[in-house]
């Protein structure tokens, strides 16, 4: 007789850019192995596959993953490791270059509990999908994607990936779509250099997984500020 297959939680949360619920279960000791292998090849874009490959296995819904915004999948790998692991992270923290804020010299190390389930995508206030590239002309943005994320970890040109990020260009009686790939790559290197600084300030602002918190330093009791920004902060 088989061996009886062991019984999995489900749990749910909400996708930070569409609000929509779904369901997931945390992962298993086979995803966790995967995990393990990507972050001792200290490759950034193994981990990268590592952490899409998790969420592919364990959500429930039948969701394209490769169309979803990257901070949807860091917030979604990040409740699925708090329910498989645990919600409580370990770190240690300790003064920059070993002095405290008084230039008095401090090496201790400071253990710090961090909650994961405290950590949400933080909106930027002011930010926006539409940019107008003159007083004509405007675009508007997709977020990024893993895929377009690890094209960038893998060595690709960025301006790439800013390619895949257009969803149409914009004027007063059209809106122009773009024909392919290398269409979107040549309309970016047609840009002055202030209209493509308003096209990275779009990447610079857009929403991602933030967490800013306080702590005392054990060794001199200082009170130090720091703010985790995006899913390798975290691990």
């Amino acid at each position: 007789m088989a061996l009886p297959k062991v019984a999995i939680p489900k749990f749910s949360v909400t996708l930070p850019s569409t609000g929509e619920k779904v369901s997931f279960r945390p992962f298993l000791v086979k995803e966790e192995k995967v995990l393990l292998m990507a972050a001792q090849s200290e490759e950034e874009s193994a981990m990268i596959d590592a952490v899409k490959d998790v969420v592919v296995a364990c959500v429930s819904e039948n969701i394209d993953t490769s169309k979803l915004p990257y901070f949807d999948i860091e917030y979604l790998f990040l409740n699925i490791r708090a329910k498989s692991v645990g919600e409580i992270i370990k770190m240690e923290y300790r003064h920059n270059q070993g002095r405290n804020y008084k230039g008095d010299p401090c090496e201790a190390v400071t253990p710090v509990d961090i909650n994961l389930e405290q950590v949400k995508v933080e909106n930027r206030e002011g930010h926006t999908t539409k940019i107008m590239l003159d007083d004509k002309m405007g675009i508007e943005m997709a977020y990024p994607t893993i895929d377009s994320i690890n094209d960038v970890a893998r060595g690709e040109d960025e301006i790439r990936m800013l390619a895949t990020c257009i969803k149409c260009v914009y004027d007063k009686d059209n809106v122009y779509d773009p024909d392919g790939i290398e269409d979107s790559v040549q309309f970016i290197e047609g840009l002055n250099s202030q209209q493509f600084m308003k096209l990275t300030e779009f990447f610079n602002t857009m929403p991602k997984l933030r967490y800013k918190f306080t702590y005392n330093c054990v060794g001199c009791g200082q009170e130090d500020s720091v703010e985790l920004e995006g899913l390798s902060d975290f691990f």
